[in-house]
């Protein structure tokens, strides 16, 4: 009967959403610090990986780009892309964002914007349900 309290997967509920809500914090602050601490440059996309899942596919852009002290550097993306078609095709020139003390460190514009914005809501969405699951196990 252990596994089947209700009390207790409530109470395992919040505690998830107060873990996606430190992810999001964590995620947040992280990327807010790389912006400071960054440069923007343009690259071109050099290959794209591509995954198979199900009715779409996961997509992931290797990079290269000059940085300010005008050696080349080469990336990829740090977060698959999920998408009914490729996003970026070989030869397309993106904005790249890389730290300025390290700049082997580099992100997709994109992405720099995208992942936190979506932690957030994850955050925010787990920490809503777990509220109302535990004003629910309170309740009975």
């Amino acid at each position: 009967m252990f596994l089947f309290s209700v009390r207790l997967w409530c109470n395992a509920a919040f505690a998830a959403g107060i873990g996606f809500s430190i992810l999001a914090l964590g995620s947040g602050a992280y990327f807010f610090n790389f912006q400071l601490h960054s440069l923007v440059t343009t690259g071109t996309i050099t290959s794209v990986d591509v995954q198979p899942d199900n009715d779409k596919n996961l997509y992931c852009a290797h990079f290269r780009y000059e940085a300010a002290d005008k050696q080349t550097y080469s990336g990829s993306c740090h977060i698959w892309e999920k998408s009914a078609t490729q996003p970026l095709t070989v030869g397309d020139a993106v904005s790249i964002r890389y730290k300025s003390n390290n700049p082997k460190d580099a992100w997709l514009e994109t992405q720099v914007h995208d992942f936190p914005r979506d932690t957030a809501i994850g955050g925010v969405c787990g920490l809503g349900v777990g509220f109302a699951l535990l004003w629910y196990a309170r309740r009975r």
